[in-house]
């Protein structure tokens, strides 16, 4: 009767039922009659059917909740059975669900071990599932009822979890978003498992969350990051009177929208602080490697902006509104500091953006704040020496690595960001290539494309302009004119940049003047060009294009893009006629999108004229263009190759003042990898600090997070993942690492691959396994950075499971995950004595399999790195150095002298 009303789901009368029937043994069966030692099949079976009611009474129970009151029982009755597995599974799970997953796993361990020793068999498959779901943290299994003795894994909805503490920052500043902004709590998402195996089905977007914004997991929600930050304060000169609370109210408002538009051409995201402070926080939730300079700018910007329209002219950058004026009661005076340091970011689970924002540069900037006179911008030096080396800042009397803007322009003297040129070496193939396209395209009067691809700083700019600055002239032909034209990282006045450069250059239009000097200078221009019909149109599409408002012969007529785009079309065909033209197009990846598409087209699309188009793109533009080039004439694409060891480090020795190389030069040429800015950037950084990120130098460490940030989510976990497993890594340890199927995991690492973040390998150290390494070992240490300690922790221990399993153990590999988590985990004031115990385990474990395979020289270093780490009060360490000095006698002295030279 029990069975049945537990079959039926009746978990509660199956309970009672089950317990009674219990309740009626009495001891073992037929103890009165049986002879000592006699052991007959009927007892053994009576004994089983004991224990199989004893398991569905427990599973009755399970299902009603009651958990933390099944923990003795269950543990009473594996001592006396230790290898059945569904108690096993039953004390797994009832452990999983009060929260004791270390606990959980443990017992798993333990028996299979038992296993193992006792009848050499590995866990059934059903065990090996659910340990599986607890390793990858899957909803909370339950135990379906089957008509086996093994139940099967069954998935209900998880437990909503709490978002991950923020590390305990000193911080006196924390953003919140505001009510209004603000996502209402949801109901946990209900997950459903999927045929193949227990996983989580994503559930429907709740309420307020952002369209097309998957949801953030849990271990992604809080992240480490560098940025740079602009703290803003208004204050209201005391003249102007007691303001009513609306009035403030509206103030601020308003203020805030002003921040706003004038900070969101560099990309900053605006939070208010509190009262009447407003941080703008650059480098999150994407990092751009002008953070720095983008967060100057924009507090330049802000400063300009909030500077009374009353201020006398030639007034210096100190000036403000008197405080009784008119302009002064009207506007508020402001503060501005720039900061830049490490933080942590907080995210929720739908919104893009993040909720909360702490670090120590948030209190350096606040305290700044508090002493920065009014209207004056104040910068930390770290900020200013990354990207504000020509805006004119000053040290501040008194206050050491701050720095305030004077107005002026410092003269005379290399910015720190721009070294001396470095020498150019092995470009003489990619140089061969350009001269021979430009000499095709004046012989033949045909235009010619040529797009030079490459990393950030692999000399693109450089090799271009060494290819200008030798182009030769035809006897019968006027010397070629150049036009360089470059897309702005940010504040782009006109999305038809370059094409605008292009124009401002052939006319000699300074960037930024003023209408009444630019629109003069385009129409002489125009009308030299164009026939007289349609030059007043060419004017009013170039004005367009300039980003001008349009001339009076065509106010009121906006003019549409394919105009635009037909014009400047015709302007450049009618400059390659009049003389040999070559167009220089940098950064064309950051370009819009109709932009690349005009340029790829253009050399098809004029007629016979000698240009040649030089585009430089970093290599994320056949990433957003796949077929950029495909099946086009006279277009080619020309790939800049990284620099030899060898020349690399005379990059670095000619940096550093030296004509000849160093071995330190060589050790930090190994670091660049045959990149010259990184090489320049080495050469001048010392190696200090600690962490992962230490010794690299900011500007290098700014681009390693962009190209990180560039990359879409799934692909930026994975390679967070490949970085904990180590800067060598297989397909198998990130999917272990990731919890993500191996299939998935190997399309991303190639698309990787294919990003020149890693490089395959091509004789894997693990057999049947895929093994890449990664390309710059600054890529790795910055996706390291960003994990906090504690997910970094979970991750180390995966990857020790997953080299715990290797069928030829890699003793060096599983010591260095344990002992990383281990690290971690001390460092967070986590208890760790039972991971220190779980990484000798291992290691035995491996030395074990070592020698069953017959490698007795593997098993000794198993065992080396056990005793390493196997304290001495442990009882079994006398074992380990008997069966290690065991072993040793076993291959000889000479074998054994060689194997452990120093023990």
């Amino acid at each position: 009767m029990g069975r049945a009303r537990l079959a039926a789901g009746a978990w509660a009368e199956a309970s009672e039922l089950l317990r009674r029937a219990l309740g009626l043994w009495r001891g073992p069966v037929l103890a009165d009659v049986t002879e000592a030692g006699l052991n007959w099949p009927e007892l053994a079976a009576l004994q089983g059917t004991r224990l199989a009611v004893h398991e569905d009474c427990i599973q009755a129970e399970l299902a009603m909740g009651r958990d933390r009151e099944l923990i003795g029982e269950l543990e009473h009755l594996l001592e006396a059975e230790p290898t059945r597995e569904r108690l096993v599974a039953q004390l797994m799970v009832v452990l999983y669900t009060c929260g004791r997953q270390p606990e959980a796993l443990e017992r798993y361990r333990r028996t299979r071990d038992l296993l193992a020793d006792r009848f050499g068999l590995e866990p059934g498959r059903d065990l090996r599932r659910l340990q599986r779901a607890i390793l990858s943290h899957e909803p909370v299994p339950a135990l379906r009822l089957t008509g086996g003795t093994v139940p099967e894994l069954a998935a209900v909805p998880r437990v909503p979890q709490p978002l991950p503490p923020s590390p305990s920052y000193p911080s006196a500043l924390r953003t919140v978003r505001p009510a209004a902004e603000r996502v209402p709590p949801q109901p946990a998402p209900q997950h459903r498992p999927r045929p193949a195996a227990p996983a989580v089905a994503e559930a429907p977007a709740p309420a307020g969350a952002v369209p097309g914004h998957a949801r953030r997991p849990v271990w992604e929600r809080v992240e480490r990051r560098r940025a740079s930050v602009v703290m803003v304060r208004a204050q209201w000169p005391a003249g102007g009177g007691a303001l009513a609370p609306e009035r403030i109210d509206h103030a601020i408002k308003e203020l805030t929208a002003d921040i706003r538009r004038e900070t969101e051409p560099f990309d900053g995201l605006v939070r208010r602080a509190f009262g009447s402070v407003w941080l703008v926080v650059f480098g999150v939730p994407r990092a751009h490697e002008d953070d720095a300079e983008r967060a100057l700018r924009a507090a330049l910007a802000l400063r300009r902006h909030f500077a009374a329209p009353g201020t006398a002219p030639g007034a210096g950058p100190e000036a403000v509104p008197a405080p009784g004026s008119e302009a002064g009661a009207a506007r508020p005076v402001t503060h501005l500091v720039v900061g830049s340091g490490e933080v942590v970011v907080t995210y929720d689970a739908e919104a893009p953006e993040p909720v909360e924002v702490t670090g120590e540069v948030l209190d350096a900037c606040h305290d700044l704040l508090l002493r920065v006179p009014r209207g004056e911008l104040w910068a930390c030096a770290a900020t200013v020496g990354a990207g504000g080396a020509d805006l004119g800042f000053a040290p501040v009397d008194g206050t050491p690595g701050v720095h305030r803007l004077t107005g002026g322009r410092p003269a005379g003297r290399a910015l720190p960001g721009s070294p001396a040129e470095p020498p150019f070496l092995e470009r003489t193939h990619e140089l061969n290539l350009l001269r021979g396209a430009h000499q095709d395209a004046v012989r033949r009067q045909l235009p010619h494309l040529v797009t030079v691809l490459g990393e950030p700083g692999i000399g693109k700019t450089r090799l271009i302009r060494e290819f200008t600055a030798t182009l030769p002239a035809a006897p019968d032909r006027p010397a070629p004119r150049v036009l360089h034209a470059g897309t702005p990282a940010f504040d782009a006045h006109t999305p038809y940049e370059p094409l605008a450069g292009v124009v401002r250059a052939y006319a000699g239009i300074r960037p930024g003047a003023p209408p009444a000097v630019v629109l003069p200078a385009l129409t002489t221009v125009v009308r030299a060009l164009f026939p007289h019909a349609a030059a007043d149109r060419a004017v009013a599409a170039l004005a367009a294009c300039l980003g001008l408002p349009a001339p009076a012969a065509a106010a009121g007529r906006p003019v549409p893009r394919e105009e635009v785009l037909d014009v400047l079309r015709q302007f450049i065909e009618e400059a390659a006629a009049e003389r040999p033209l070559v167009v220089v197009l940098d950064d064309l990846h950051r370009a819009a999108g109709f932009v690349r598409s005009f340029v790829e087209e253009l050399t098809v699309r004029l007629g016979p004229v000698a240009l040649l188009m030089v585009a430089g793109a970093r290599s994320e533009l056949l990433h957003s263009t796949p077929s950029w080039g495909c099946s086009k004439r006279r277009s080619v694409l020309l790939h800049v190759a990284p620099l030899s060891t060898a020349a690399t480090a005379t990059v670095v020795g000619a940096a550093a003042g030296r004509a000849r190389p160093t071995p330190a030069d060589d050790r930090r040429a190994v670091l660049a990898d045959g990149n010259p800015l990184f090489a320049q950037a080495y050469a001048r950084t010392p190696a200090t600090g600690a962490g992962p990120a230490a010794g690299h130098p900011e500007a290098v460490l700014a681009i390693a997070a962009a190209q990180l940030d560039g990359l879409d989510r799934t692909a930026r976990s994975v390679l967070r993942d490949a970085a904990v497993v180590g800067t060598t890594l297989w397909r198998g340890a990130v999917a272990a690492v990731s919890l993500r199927d191996t299939e998935e995991v190997a399309r991303v690492l190639e698309a990787l691959e294919a990003r020149e973040l890693l490089r395959r390998v091509r004789r894997s150290g693990v057999p049947g396994d895929v093994e890449y390494a990664f390309r710059h070992a600054v890529s790795r240490d910055v996706a390291l950075a960003q994990l906090p300690g504690r997910v970094l922790v979970e991750r180390h221990l995966r990857a020790a499971a997953w080299a715990g399993l290797l069928e030829v153990p890699r003793p060096g590999l599983l010591a260095f995950h344990h002992d990383r988590a281990i690290a971690l985990a001390e460092a967070d004031g986590t208890p760790v004595e039972t991971m220190e115990r779980r990484a000798w385990e291992a290691l035995v474990a491996a030395s074990a399999r070592a020698a069953a395979a017959g490698d007795d020289a593997l098993a000794v270093r198993c065992l080396d790195h056990a005793l390493d780490r196997c304290p001495p009060g442990e009882p079994e360490r006398v074992w380990l150095a008997t069966h290690h000095r065991r072993i040793l006698d076993s291959l000889g002295p000479a074998r054994a002298r060689h194997l452990t030279p120093g023990r």
